[in-house]
C-alpha cells in the first residue's frame, strides 16, 4: 500500500507470505499508519476483505466517501 509505504503482506518465506495472503492477515502498524484517516483504512478493510461475498465490489469501492 502506498498509503504507508510498504505492501501489505510480507515474509521472507514464500509459504509464509502466502499463508498471510489467504488468510488476509495485515495490520496497520504504527507508527507508520499514524497519520493516515479512519476513513482511508475502512476503504481498505473494505478492499483487504478475506469473503468475496462482504469484499466491496467495483460500484461499492467507488461510492466510498475516502
Amino acid at each position: 500500500c502506498r498509503l504507508c509505504g510498504y505492501p501489505p503482506f510480507y515474509d521472507e518465506n514464500d509459504a509464509k507470505l502466502f499463508e498471510q495472503i489467504l488468510r488476509a492477515e495485515y495490520e496497520f502498524d504504527s507508527p507508520y499508519w499514524d497519520d493516515i484517516s479512519d476513513s482511508a483504512k475502512d476503504f481498505i478493510q473494505h478492499l483487504m476483505e478475506k469473503d468475496p461475498g462482504k469484499r466491496f465490489t467495483c460500484e461499492q469501492a467507488l461510492q466510498h466517501p475516502w
